[in-house]
């Protein structure tokens, strides 16, 4: 089955789901609406795992994420068949059960795709633009400002010792853009602004280099070339020399 059809698939499942789940809420028991309830957020995780793959994921992975949520909603709708033919209250658990398992799936795989980010991100330069991903995705959400503070504390990144002093500068803008009442507008500005700042120079040196090599090399030409002309200048007048002096015998 292909990718496309598998998303397919997912939706329409997914969609069968909440009405299910619609026109069973005016007919059930109250010990009943747990189980529905728990159902109605296993397809919101699903929902939100695939955003998550979408604003985080690799595309290498992307068959397995589709695949894994496809067969969760496939599931789900089987207990839901089983739990209708048969809702006593051994099956309600049973089939509880078997749904928080999968909500507990789907959650670990939404982590993993979180974790593989940020593990990705050990230059400054990437942990800084992984920050400035995560605010605009989340808004003000504390869990952002704990993984900044867990990131430099658990794992600093290194930094080249012409730059080490500017290790203070960004962990203090960084902790005074905290303090801001709208951070979640105003810190990926004041972020870019310090990567523009501090983390040119690998590309402006690059150039430099190259821009200074290919003008030693032109130099070198030069050299060459002047040595070339030179060598030819003299021969031509030692040429001339000879020739004159030919001349001169002859003509004694």
């Amino acid at each position: 089955m292909t990718i496309s059809k598998l998303a397919d698939r997912y939706t329409i499942k997914r969609n069968k789901i909440r009405n299910q789940i619609t026109l069973l809420r005016g007919h059930v028991e109250a010990g009943v609406v747990f189980f529905l309830d728990k159902v109605e957020e296993t397809t919101s995780a699903c929902d939100n795992l695939l955003l998550t793959w979408k604003t985080h994921g690799t595309p290498l992975g992307d068959r397995k994420v589709k695949e894994t949520m496809h067969r969760m909603v496939s599931k789900i709708l089987e207990e839901i068949e089983q739990w209708r033919e048969n809702s006593s209250t051994d099956e309600t658990l049973t089939s509880l059960t078997s749904i928080e398992t999968c909500l507990e799936e789907i959650n670990e795989m939404n982590h993993a795709i979180l974790r593989e980010e940020e593990d990705a991100a050990t230059e400054f330069a990437s942990i800084l633009k992984l920050l400035i991903k995560k605010i605009k995705i989340a808004g003000n959400n504390p869990l952002t400002r704990q993984w900044w503070y867990d990131v430099m504390t658990s794992r600093p990144p290194p930094l080249p010792k012409n730059k080490e002093k500017c290790r203070e500068e960004i962990l203090d803008r960084v902790e005074e853009g905290w303090l801001e009442d709208e951070w979640a507008t105003t810190m990926p500005h004041m972020i870019s602004e310090l990567l523009q700042k501090n983390f040119t120079f690998t590309r402006n040196s690059t150039s430099t280099r190259v821009s200074h090599a290919a003008e030693g090399i032109q130099w070198i030409r030069m050299e060459e070339w002047g040595k070339a002309l030179t060598n030819r200048c003299r021969a031509v007048r030692e040429l001339s020399n000879k020739k004159q002096n030919k001349i001169g015998r002859d003509q004694g």
